[in-house]
Protein backbone atom coordinates (compact mmCIF):
# COMPACT_ATOMS: atom_id res chain seq x y z
CA UNK A 1 0.00 0.00 0.00
CA UNK A 2 1.32 3.49 -0.87
CA UNK A 3 1.13 5.55 2.12
CA UNK A 4 1.49 9.34 0.49
CA UNK A 5 0.43 11.03 3.66
CA UNK A 6 1.41 14.73 4.43
CA UNK A 7 4.20 14.87 6.63
CA UNK A 8 1.80 16.20 9.20
CA UNK A 9 0.41 12.78 10.18
CA UNK A 10 3.10 12.13 12.38
CA UNK A 11 2.41 15.04 15.01
CA UNK A 12 -0.83 13.05 15.91
CA UNK A 13 1.38 10.58 17.66
CA UNK A 14 3.33 13.32 19.41
CA UNK A 15 0.61 15.14 20.62
CA UNK A 16 -2.54 12.73 20.31
CA UNK A 17 -1.82 9.91 22.96
CA UNK A 18 -1.80 10.21 27.13
CA UNK A 19 1.53 11.22 27.70
CA UNK A 20 0.81 11.97 31.05
CA UNK A 21 -1.01 10.48 33.92
CA UNK A 22 -4.45 10.61 32.90
CA UNK A 23 -6.71 7.86 32.98
CA UNK A 24 -5.57 6.07 35.77
CA UNK A 25 -1.56 4.69 35.11
CA UNK A 26 -1.31 5.61 31.25
CA UNK A 27 1.94 6.94 30.22
CA UNK A 28 3.10 6.14 26.50
CA UNK A 29 -0.81 6.14 25.30
CA UNK A 30 0.37 2.44 23.73
CA UNK A 31 0.67 4.05 19.78
CA UNK A 32 1.76 1.36 17.24
CA UNK A 33 1.15 3.63 14.56
CA UNK A 34 4.99 3.23 12.97
CA UNK A 35 3.81 -0.16 11.61
CA UNK A 36 1.77 1.60 9.37
CA UNK A 37 4.63 3.87 8.38
CA UNK A 38 6.36 3.34 4.71
CA UNK A 39 10.22 2.13 4.40
CA UNK A 40 12.32 1.39 6.79
CA UNK A 41 12.20 3.82 9.96
CA UNK A 42 13.95 4.28 13.56
CA UNK A 43 12.09 6.65 15.52
CA UNK A 44 13.19 7.80 19.15
CA UNK A 45 10.53 10.22 21.05
CA UNK A 46 11.36 11.69 24.86
CA UNK A 47 8.56 13.40 26.84
CA UNK A 48 8.95 15.23 29.98
CA UNK A 49 6.01 16.05 32.46
CA UNK A 50 6.11 18.12 35.12
CA UNK A 51 3.17 17.84 36.97
CA UNK A 52 1.61 20.61 39.46
CA UNK A 53 -0.71 18.69 42.08
CA UNK A 54 -1.52 20.61 45.51
CA UNK A 55 -4.83 20.75 47.71
CA UNK A 56 -5.97 22.46 51.03
CA UNK A 57 -6.51 20.05 54.54
CA UNK A 58 -10.53 20.63 54.81
CA UNK A 59 -10.48 18.25 57.85
CA UNK A 60 -11.82 20.15 61.30
CA UNK A 61 -9.89 19.44 64.64
CA UNK A 62 -6.38 18.83 62.94
CA UNK A 63 -3.41 20.68 63.28
CA UNK A 64 -2.76 20.98 59.34
CA UNK A 65 -6.65 21.96 58.62
CA UNK A 66 -6.85 25.14 56.18
CA UNK A 67 -2.84 24.38 55.06
CA UNK A 68 -1.56 23.54 52.04
CA UNK A 69 -0.83 19.95 51.28
CA UNK A 70 2.11 20.38 49.00
CA UNK A 71 3.13 19.18 45.71
CA UNK A 72 2.63 15.44 45.71
CA UNK A 73 3.45 14.38 42.13
CA UNK A 74 6.88 14.21 41.37
CA UNK A 75 8.58 15.19 37.66
CA UNK A 76 8.87 12.38 35.50
CA UNK A 77 10.28 11.11 32.37
CA UNK A 78 10.28 8.41 29.75
CA UNK A 79 11.74 7.08 25.73
CA UNK A 80 9.61 5.83 23.95
CA UNK A 81 11.61 3.79 20.72
CA UNK A 82 10.44 2.21 17.22
CA UNK A 83 11.79 0.17 14.81
CA UNK A 84 10.57 -0.70 10.96
CA UNK A 85 11.85 -2.77 8.11
CA UNK A 86 10.00 -3.72 5.27
CA UNK A 87 10.12 -7.57 4.74
CA UNK A 88 9.07 -8.21 1.19
CA UNK A 89 5.99 -5.66 -0.45
CA UNK A 90 3.07 -6.29 1.58
CA UNK A 91 5.25 -7.78 4.88
CA UNK A 92 6.59 -5.47 6.97
CA UNK A 93 8.17 -6.26 11.07
CA UNK A 94 8.67 -3.65 13.66
CA UNK A 95 9.33 -3.55 17.06
CA UNK A 96 8.56 -0.84 20.36
CA UNK A 97 9.88 -0.46 22.71
CA UNK A 98 7.82 1.87 25.85
CA UNK A 99 6.50 2.37 28.80
CA UNK A 100 2.96 1.93 28.86
CA UNK A 101 2.18 2.48 32.62
CA UNK A 102 3.52 4.24 35.63
CA UNK A 103 2.35 6.62 38.56
CA UNK A 104 4.64 8.12 41.45
CA UNK A 105 3.32 10.27 44.42
CA UNK A 106 5.65 11.69 47.28
CA UNK A 107 4.20 13.76 50.04
CA UNK A 108 6.59 15.86 51.57
CA UNK A 109 5.08 18.67 53.20
CA UNK A 110 3.12 19.05 56.45
CA UNK A 111 2.81 17.96 59.65
CA UNK A 112 3.58 13.85 59.94
CA UNK A 113 0.70 11.94 61.61
CA UNK A 114 -2.02 14.93 60.47
CA UNK A 115 -1.25 14.93 56.86
CA UNK A 116 -0.58 12.92 53.56
CA UNK A 117 3.46 13.33 54.81
CA UNK A 118 4.81 10.02 54.29
CA UNK A 119 2.89 8.86 51.62
CA UNK A 120 4.88 7.32 48.89
CA UNK A 121 3.98 5.05 46.10
CA UNK A 122 5.44 4.24 42.87
CA UNK A 123 4.08 1.50 39.52
CA UNK A 124 6.90 1.38 37.13
CA UNK A 125 6.49 -1.13 33.43
CA UNK A 126 7.72 -1.55 30.61
CA UNK A 127 7.26 -3.12 27.03
CA UNK A 128 8.87 -5.06 24.20
CA UNK A 129 6.48 -5.67 21.65
CA UNK A 130 7.29 -7.37 17.81
CA UNK A 131 4.50 -6.51 15.64
CA UNK A 132 3.73 -8.16 11.96
CA UNK A 133 1.95 -6.78 9.69
CA UNK A 134 0.52 -7.78 6.01
CA UNK A 135 -1.32 -5.31 3.21
CA UNK A 136 -4.18 -6.48 1.30
CA UNK A 137 -4.76 -3.14 -1.12
CA UNK A 138 -6.33 -0.63 1.29
CA UNK A 139 -6.38 -2.50 4.01
CA UNK A 140 -3.71 -3.62 6.23
CA UNK A 141 -3.97 -5.92 9.51
CA UNK A 142 -1.01 -6.33 11.63
CA UNK A 143 -0.57 -8.41 15.14
CA UNK A 144 2.23 -9.45 17.39
CA UNK A 145 3.54 -10.45 21.15
CA UNK A 146 4.15 -7.95 23.36
CA UNK A 147 7.09 -8.69 26.76
CA UNK A 148 5.86 -6.84 29.73
CA UNK A 149 7.37 -6.10 33.15
CA UNK A 150 5.87 -4.84 36.35
CA UNK A 151 6.72 -3.71 39.76
CA UNK A 152 5.37 -1.70 42.86
CA UNK A 153 6.31 -0.21 46.20
CA UNK A 154 4.30 2.10 48.58
CA UNK A 155 4.63 3.03 51.89
CA UNK A 156 1.47 4.61 53.71
CA UNK A 157 2.49 6.32 57.74
CA UNK A 158 -1.65 6.25 57.90
CA UNK A 159 -2.20 2.78 57.57
CA UNK A 160 -1.08 0.21 60.31
CA UNK A 161 0.11 2.86 62.84
CA UNK A 162 -2.53 3.13 65.15
CA UNK A 163 -5.44 0.62 66.45
CA UNK A 164 -9.41 1.34 66.37
CA UNK A 165 -8.30 2.64 69.92
CA UNK A 166 -5.86 5.19 68.93
CA UNK A 167 -3.26 3.37 70.50
CA UNK A 168 0.31 3.25 68.68
CA UNK A 169 1.09 -0.40 67.38
CA UNK A 170 4.56 -1.19 67.11
CA UNK A 171 7.17 1.73 66.60
CA UNK A 172 4.24 3.82 64.06
CA UNK A 173 5.61 3.73 61.79
CA UNK A 174 2.65 2.92 59.17
CA UNK A 175 2.15 0.45 56.12
CA UNK A 176 5.01 -0.46 53.44
CA UNK A 177 5.04 -2.13 50.45
CA UNK A 178 8.00 -3.42 47.82
CA UNK A 179 7.59 -5.67 44.74
CA UNK A 180 10.20 -7.82 42.94
CA UNK A 181 10.01 -7.00 38.89
CA UNK A 182 7.55 -9.96 36.67
CA UNK A 183 7.45 -10.20 33.24
CA UNK A 184 4.85 -11.73 31.38
CA UNK A 185 3.38 -12.32 27.86
CA UNK A 186 0.48 -9.89 26.40
CA UNK A 187 -0.99 -9.48 22.95
CA UNK A 188 -2.09 -6.85 20.16
CA UNK A 189 -4.13 -7.01 17.33
CA UNK A 190 -5.35 -4.46 14.87
CA UNK A 191 -6.63 -3.72 11.68
CA UNK A 192 -6.20 -0.31 9.20
CA UNK A 193 -8.16 0.97 6.07
CA UNK A 194 -6.15 4.05 4.34
CA UNK A 195 -6.91 6.19 0.74
CA UNK A 196 -3.72 7.30 0.15
CA UNK A 197 -5.03 10.20 -2.23
CA UNK A 198 -7.09 11.65 0.56
CA UNK A 199 -4.00 11.20 3.53
CA UNK A 200 -6.95 9.26 5.24
CA UNK A 201 -5.92 6.19 7.62
CA UNK A 202 -8.54 4.86 10.25
CA UNK A 203 -6.66 2.07 12.55
CA UNK A 204 -8.28 0.16 15.04
CA UNK A 205 -5.73 -1.91 17.94
CA UNK A 206 -6.36 -3.51 20.59
CA UNK A 207 -3.91 -4.34 23.93
CA UNK A 208 -4.69 -7.35 25.54
CA UNK A 209 -5.03 -7.20 29.38
CA UNK A 210 -1.05 -8.81 30.90
CA UNK A 211 -1.28 -10.55 34.37
CA UNK A 212 1.40 -10.23 36.70
CA UNK A 213 2.44 -12.09 39.81
CA UNK A 214 5.09 -10.70 41.50
CA UNK A 215 7.05 -11.25 44.74
CA UNK A 216 6.13 -8.71 47.52
CA UNK A 217 7.13 -8.02 51.06
CA UNK A 218 5.10 -6.21 53.27
CA UNK A 219 5.92 -4.32 56.59
CA UNK A 220 3.63 -2.81 59.23
CA UNK A 221 4.95 -0.48 62.63
CA UNK A 222 8.37 -2.49 62.30
CA UNK A 223 7.07 -6.18 61.93
CA UNK A 224 8.13 -7.49 58.79
CA UNK A 225 5.99 -10.54 57.23
CA UNK A 226 7.01 -13.31 55.07
CA UNK A 227 7.15 -12.66 51.28
CA UNK A 228 3.98 -13.54 49.57
CA UNK A 229 2.79 -13.29 45.95
CA UNK A 230 0.58 -10.23 44.77
CA UNK A 231 -1.43 -10.86 41.82
CA UNK A 232 -1.77 -8.11 39.46
CA UNK A 233 -3.71 -7.15 36.14
CA UNK A 234 -2.76 -4.37 33.75
CA UNK A 235 -5.75 -3.43 31.28
CA UNK A 236 -6.54 -4.22 27.85
CA UNK A 237 -7.28 -0.92 26.11
CA UNK A 238 -8.54 -0.39 22.61
CA UNK A 239 -7.40 2.74 20.33
CA UNK A 240 -9.07 4.26 17.33
CA UNK A 241 -6.73 6.39 15.54
CA UNK A 242 -7.97 8.28 12.57
CA UNK A 243 -6.86 10.74 10.31
CA UNK A 244 -8.37 12.57 6.97
CA UNK A 245 -7.28 15.57 4.63
CA UNK A 246 -9.99 18.30 4.65
CA UNK A 247 -8.39 20.49 2.36
CA UNK A 248 -5.04 21.45 0.80
CA UNK A 249 -2.61 20.20 2.72
CA UNK A 250 -4.53 20.23 6.23
CA UNK A 251 -5.36 17.27 8.24
CA UNK A 252 -7.72 16.72 10.97
CA UNK A 253 -6.47 13.81 13.40
CA UNK A 254 -7.54 12.18 16.55
CA UNK A 255 -7.54 9.19 19.39
CA UNK A 256 -10.07 8.03 21.16
CA UNK A 257 -8.54 5.39 23.83
CA UNK A 258 -10.44 3.40 26.36
CA UNK A 259 -8.86 1.50 29.19
CA UNK A 260 -10.35 -1.10 31.24
CA UNK A 261 -8.97 0.01 34.11
CA UNK A 262 -11.48 -2.09 36.17
CA UNK A 263 -9.71 -5.23 35.91
CA UNK A 264 -6.41 -3.11 37.89
CA UNK A 265 -6.75 -3.63 41.35
CA UNK A 266 -3.88 -4.16 43.92
CA UNK A 267 -4.65 -5.76 47.28
CA UNK A 268 -1.82 -6.85 49.21
CA UNK A 269 -3.46 -9.42 52.16
CA UNK A 270 -1.72 -7.52 54.87
CA UNK A 271 -2.82 -4.11 53.95
CA UNK A 272 -6.52 -5.10 53.99
CA UNK A 273 -6.03 -6.10 57.38
CA UNK A 274 -4.77 -3.29 58.65
CA UNK A 275 -6.90 -1.11 56.35
CA UNK A 276 -10.46 -2.56 57.61
CA UNK A 277 -10.98 -4.42 54.28
CA UNK A 278 -9.54 -1.02 51.85
CA UNK A 279 -7.15 -2.64 48.58
CA UNK A 280 -4.33 -0.44 48.11
CA UNK A 281 -5.41 0.54 44.55
CA UNK A 282 -8.76 -0.23 42.86
CA UNK A 283 -10.11 1.59 39.90
CA UNK A 284 -14.20 2.14 40.06
CA UNK A 285 -14.62 2.82 36.71
CA UNK A 286 -12.87 2.68 32.92
CA UNK A 287 -11.99 5.79 31.00
CA UNK A 288 -12.61 6.83 27.75
CA UNK A 289 -10.31 9.57 26.26
CA UNK A 290 -10.33 11.26 23.08
CA UNK A 291 -8.14 13.90 21.20
CA UNK A 292 -8.11 15.42 18.13
CA UNK A 293 -6.32 17.82 15.87
CA UNK A 294 -6.02 19.92 13.15
CA UNK A 295 -2.70 19.83 11.07
CA UNK A 296 -1.04 22.49 8.72
CA UNK A 297 2.02 21.59 6.06
CA UNK A 298 3.81 25.04 5.46
CA UNK A 299 6.15 23.99 3.22
CA UNK A 300 7.94 20.71 1.57
CA UNK A 301 10.12 21.31 4.88
CA UNK A 302 7.43 22.50 7.67
CA UNK A 303 4.21 21.38 9.09
CA UNK A 304 2.41 22.18 12.39
CA UNK A 305 -0.85 21.21 14.42
CA UNK A 306 -2.71 21.97 17.30
CA UNK A 307 -4.84 19.65 19.24
CA UNK A 308 -7.07 19.43 22.33
CA UNK A 309 -7.79 16.34 24.51
CA UNK A 310 -9.92 15.72 27.04
CA UNK A 311 -11.23 12.61 29.65
CA UNK A 312 -14.03 12.48 31.56
CA UNK A 313 -13.58 12.39 35.86
CA UNK A 314 -15.23 9.54 37.35
CA UNK A 315 -16.89 11.57 40.16
CA UNK A 316 -15.90 9.72 43.28
CA UNK A 317 -13.41 10.70 45.97
CA UNK A 318 -9.62 10.40 45.32
CA UNK A 319 -6.96 9.58 47.36
CA UNK A 320 -2.92 10.39 48.47
CA UNK A 321 -2.20 7.85 45.54
CA UNK A 322 -5.04 8.89 43.37
CA UNK A 323 -5.16 13.09 43.78
CA UNK A 324 -6.77 13.78 40.32
CA UNK A 325 -9.83 12.99 38.11
CA UNK A 326 -10.25 13.73 34.54
CA UNK A 327 -8.48 16.30 32.37
CA UNK A 328 -8.67 17.97 30.09
CA UNK A 329 -5.02 19.06 27.49
CA UNK A 330 -4.38 21.97 24.76
CA UNK A 331 -1.07 21.05 22.44
CA UNK A 332 0.80 22.97 20.06
CA UNK A 333 3.21 20.97 17.33
CA UNK A 334 5.78 21.37 14.76
CA UNK A 335 7.06 19.18 12.96
CA UNK A 336 10.74 19.46 10.36
CA UNK A 337 11.26 16.79 7.65
CA UNK A 338 14.24 16.38 5.92
CA UNK A 339 15.54 13.86 2.87
CA UNK A 340 16.17 11.35 5.68
CA UNK A 341 15.60 12.93 9.30
CA UNK A 342 12.01 14.13 10.78
CA UNK A 343 11.89 16.08 14.10
CA UNK A 344 9.09 17.46 15.63
CA UNK A 345 8.64 18.94 19.34
CA UNK A 346 5.37 19.31 20.90
CA UNK A 347 4.04 20.56 23.95
CA UNK A 348 1.00 20.05 26.23
CA UNK A 349 -0.81 22.09 29.06
CA UNK A 350 -2.84 19.42 30.61
CA UNK A 351 -5.58 20.78 33.84
CA UNK A 352 -6.52 17.86 35.93
CA UNK A 353 -9.58 17.51 37.07
CA UNK A 354 -10.58 18.51 40.81
CA UNK A 355 -11.41 15.85 43.33
CA UNK A 356 -11.11 15.16 47.37
CA UNK A 357 -8.61 12.92 48.35
CA UNK A 358 -8.97 10.92 51.33
CA UNK A 359 -6.98 8.90 53.41
CA UNK A 360 -8.46 7.45 57.13
CA UNK A 361 -9.52 10.93 59.15
CA UNK A 362 -8.13 13.07 56.45
CA UNK A 363 -9.48 14.94 53.85
CA UNK A 364 -8.01 17.52 51.32
CA UNK A 365 -9.76 19.39 48.12
CA UNK A 366 -7.36 19.31 44.93
CA UNK A 367 -8.50 22.01 42.62
CA UNK A 368 -6.74 23.65 39.98
CA UNK A 369 -3.96 20.83 39.26
CA UNK A 370 -1.94 20.95 35.62
CA UNK A 371 1.29 19.47 34.08
CA UNK A 372 3.44 20.80 31.59
CA UNK A 373 4.56 18.09 29.00
CA UNK A 374 7.14 18.71 26.69
CA UNK A 375 8.28 15.87 24.08
CA UNK A 376 10.68 15.73 21.52
CA UNK A 377 10.37 13.27 18.25
CA UNK A 378 13.21 12.07 16.20
CA UNK A 379 12.49 9.65 13.22
CA UNK A 380 15.33 8.60 11.09
CA UNK A 381 14.85 6.57 6.94
CA UNK A 382 17.34 4.42 5.83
Amino acid sequence: MKRTLINIAILSTILGTGMAQAGGWDRSGQDTSIILKEGNLLEVTSVSVKPKVTGIYTTPGIPDNGLTTGDGVPNYSFTTMGFRTEINDNMSLAIIQDTPFGAEVDWTSGTSGYSFTGVKAKIESSATTALMSYDLDNVTVYGGLKNQSFSASATNPLVGAKDGSNNVIGDGSGYSIASTTDSSIGYVFGVAFEKPEIAMRVALTYHSKVGHDVSIVEKVSGTTFAAALLSADTPESLNLDFQTGIAANTLLFGTIRQVQWTQTKLSPTKYKIYSAGKDLKKFTSNSTSYSLGLGRKFSDDWSGAVTYGTEAAENVNGSPLGPTDGYSKMGLGVTYTGEQATVTLGMQKINMGNTTAKAGPLSATMDKNTALVTAVKVGYKF
